[in-house]
């Protein structure tokens, strides 16, 4: 029963970690092939040597580490408020900047940014190309709404606000609004870059929707006791 709830509270830390891991795993090369996957350490270096990742990296792992300590010493927090705080925490730090702004947007986050272009192929065009333009918006709104949003969230989890439920319910209407505008126009139309890549790419995203309105729906509840 305990492992079940350490999963229930860290999956987000497994799931930034599979991100990392499948990013290391994916091959160019292979893009032409139904799995396109293959052992390399010098792509695991690249990553580990990369300053782009740590800026991300770094700040997750001192994020966790704080949340740790905070339960340590405060009471209060349930399962759910921990799985949350280290949701929005990886949100602000990771899945909004690592992945979606430096790796689909800039495209400066080694072998994440191949896997990005293998989900989608718009990322073969120039950033703010007309026919990519939507997708870029997108990430600019990660990164100058939905990340600071984020951080927010982590730290009124962490010090209790009573205003928490009200700004996280917000975001997460932006987070549902936001997966929606991504990822539906290409579904509509049937496209596909990379059949594996593109699909496990949505059922990842996913998340972004289900536990939104999880949280949202937990959100309303407790307002209205």
């Amino acid at each position: 029963m305990k492992f079940f709830r350490s999963l229930y509270v860290y999956w987000t830390v497994l799931l930034f970690a599979a991100t990392v891991i499948i990013a290391w795993l994916y091959d160019p090369a292979k893009i032409e092939s139904v799995f396109p996957f293959s052992w390399s350490l010098a792509r695991v270096l690249a990553t580990l040597g990369s300053p782009v990742f740590w800026v991300c990296a770094l700040p997750s792992i001192a994020g966790i580490i704080i949340a740790r300590r905070v339960w340590r010493t405060q009471s209060g927090f349930t399962a759910t408020d921990k799985m949350a705080t280290l949701w929005f925490l990886l949100n602000a730090t990771w899945f909004h900047v690592g992945c979606d702004v430096f790796s689909g947007l800039f495209q400066v986050m080694p072998n994440l940014t191949d896997a990005y272009v293998a989900m989608n192929d718009v990322h073969n065009m120039p950033m703010h190309h007309p026919d990519r333009i939507v997708i870029d918006t997108i990430y600019w709104f990660e990164l100058l709404v939905e990340a600071p949003l984020a951080l927010l969230v982590y730290v009124l989890y962490l010090r209790q606000a009573k205003t928490r439920p009200l700004v996280e319910a917000f975001l997460c209407g932006l987070y549902v609004a936001g997966a929606v505008a991504y990822y539906m126009p290409n579904i509509i139309l049937g496209h596909s870059s990379h059949i594996l890549f593109s699909n496990l790419d949505r059922v990842i995203a996913s998340f972004w929707i289900w536990v939104p309105v999880a949280l949202t729906i937990r959100s309303v509840r407790a307002r209205g006791r």
